[in-house]
């Protein structure tokens, strides 16, 4: 979607005062409800004005990030986030405390699954009227967080550049543009710090208020409950991340060893880190202009259901791809609800993790137009674990087609550098994730500890760079990680996944037909089953099975030389 596509699709629909009295009258109904019918049609109705605002909201999100100097956009989204989710957020308790009392529950469960009420109790859990407030601060917080980002322009070389193109030159050739690249980063994290340090501390006070609000001696409980984890709980998650540390830690370092050998260096330094020579693609090896048609020929290869969503998405202006000033950084996937369409945010520069971020959110494109057919608005989309499996999944699932991409010697690289990047991701993940764990167990450290919490942990999952008389930067790179700021507990999602999408790739090796199969299942189940379901419905092994990287890692290994 360009900057000028499709402005009606953009403009905002609701109004607080008609959300309002719209709730209004759905919650007068209630006693006047009697039969099964009757609180059936309670709930469609109630769906339905849900669908509305998910969608209103999905689009004015989208407008903001495109343009986050647009002050019509920021000022919608504003409305949406103050003054339209509160009342949501308020009648949305009373109709789902009404409804898991209701004579019809049963009933209800038996249309729609037992999990969809599973998902009401954890809702209910997780509300507190005194939280509403809070929860429009976090909001703000998070917002001028990511204006604060989005209007980052480190200068390399003379150069303004907006962080995702800074972030492109970390795998440059040149050693020079590399580490003046790093250089620039670090220099703009460091002179934001205090900004930085201040917006994240305000947020994880706000956080740990809305926990105690509700009993809870932290956020931790209330931050899993917001991603709704109904099959595990902390305890499994150490345990994943600690078999992370068991099979994927011996082979970075590993990797790291061979990096230097690669560089010709005696180590590894911070700015060489993302460069990985004769594996690495060189810098615009992916057009913009061409991007799109190329997918199109990847997708339309792989299977015709996966080419039709993508040519209609081209079609209907429904992919953002181009990274410019002003724009957000990151990339995701959303639903208009509402209208039943499907969208992608990118931030494309033309380089070789375009093609790997493309792959990724359509693969959550794919989920959510494939899972259309799920009424209620709560199942359309699983927890964001399993959804990570749908985009991960399909960033292996393409590995077989990258020639509609590159050449011969480029598919080769491209391959290598997706499982270089996998070794090099999980135990970061599992940084970021022991970090907030921290983070929220300790809600009244300071910046200082913080830091050092950061660097110790990096030490511990992060082996073989050498930071010597780099030390202090170490804690630099949690200060853009947009996860810790806006979506907490959200980032061992990716993780989990992973895991998976492993699973995936060895299956797309062995039997094409066979993991598409099971891919498109996975797709079409959406969110109607919890993650250990969705997860043993597709025949894969478990997250939480100790050994579930070993199959992978020896493939890794064996592909690699390591």
């Amino acid at each position: 979607m360009t900057p000028s596509a499709a402005p009606s699709r953009l403009a905002p629909t609701l109004t607080p005062e008609g959300v309002r009295r719209a709730y209004q009258d759905l919650v007068a109904s209630l006693p006047s409800l009697r039969t099964e019918s009757d609180w059936e049609g309670l709930w469609r109705r109630w769906n339905d004005l849900k669908v509305q605002i998910r969608g209103d909201s999905s689009r004015r999100e989208f407008a903001e990030a495109r343009d986050t100097n647009d002050k019509a956009a920021e000022e919608a989204f504003r409305q949406m986030r103050e003054e339209i989710h509160p009342v949501a957020e308020e009648h949305d308790a009373t109709i789902r405390q009404a409804l898991l009392a209701s004579p019809a529950r049963a009933a209800l469960e038996t249309k729609f699954g037992p999990l969809l009420f599973k998902v009401f109790e954890n809702a209910q859990a997780s509300f507190a009227p005194e939280n509403i407030a809070l929860n429009v601060e976090v909001g703000e917080l998070e917002a001028r967080f990511e204006r604060l980002l989005g209007n980052a322009r480190p200068v390399v070389d003379g150069e303004e550049l907006t962080l995702p193109k800074v972030n492109a030159l970390l795998s440059h050739p040149d050693a020079t543009k590399r580490k003046a690249a790093w250089e620039a980063y670090v220099g703009w994290i460091q002179t934001h710090a205090d900004e930085l340090h201040g917006l994240y501390s305000e947020l994880v006070a706000r956080r740990h208020q809305l926990g105690r609000n509700l009993g809870e001696p932290t956020f931790i409980p209330l931050g899993y409950r917001k991603h709704r984890r109904l099959d595990y709980g902390p305890a499994e998650v150490k345990t994943f991340r600690e078999g992370i540390k068991r099979h994927i830690v011996p082979l970075l370092r590993d990797l790291r060893r061979k990096q230097a050998e690669w560089l010709g260096t005696p180590t590894v330094r911070p700015w060489d880190m993302a460069y990985y020579p004769g594996a690495s693609l060189a810098p615009g090896v992916a057009p913009i202009g061409e991007q799109l048609s190329r997918a199109q020929g990847l997708f339309d290869r792989m299977h015709p259901k996966l080419g039709g969503h993508f040519k209609r998405m081209v079609a209907e202006g429904l992919i953002d791809l181009e990274n410019r000033p002003g724009k957000r950084p990151g990339a995701y996937c959303t639903g208009f609800e509402d209208l039943g369409l499907i969208s992608i945010f990118c931030n494309s520069t033309g380089d070789s993790e375009d093609i790997a971020t493309l792959t990724h959110e359509m693969g959550h494109a794919f989920q959510g137009w494939e899972s259309r057919w799920i009424e209620p608005l709560e199942l359309r989309w699983p927890t964001y674990e399993a959804c990570e499996i749908h985009s991960m999944g399909m960033e292996f699932m393409a590995l077989r087609h990258l020639d509609a991409f590159f050449g011969p010697e480029d598919v080769q690289c491209f391959r290598r550098l997706k499982l270089i990047d996998t070794i090099t991701i999980l135990p970061y993940i599992a940084v970021v994730d022991a970090f907030q764990h921290w983070v929220y167990e300790h809600p009244t450290h300071t910046p200082e500890e913080r830091d050092r919490a950061w660097s110790e942990l990096w030490d511990e999952f992060l082996p073989g760079v050498d930071w010597s008389g780099h030390e202090a930067e170490k804690a630099v790179r949690w200060k853009r990680q947009i996860h810790l700021f806006v979506a907490p507990f959200y980032y061992i999602d990716y993780a989990i996944a992973e895991s998976a999408a492993l699973q995936l790739w060895l299956l797309a090796e062995k039997d094409p037909a066979k993991c598409m199969e099971t891919y498109l299942e996975l797709c079409r189940i959406g969110g109607s089953q919890s993650l250990v379901e969705i997860v043993k419905s597709a025949g894969l092994v478990s997250p939480f099975d100790p050994e579930v990287f070993g199959p992978a890692v020896a493939a890794i290994r064996a592909e690699l030389g390591l």
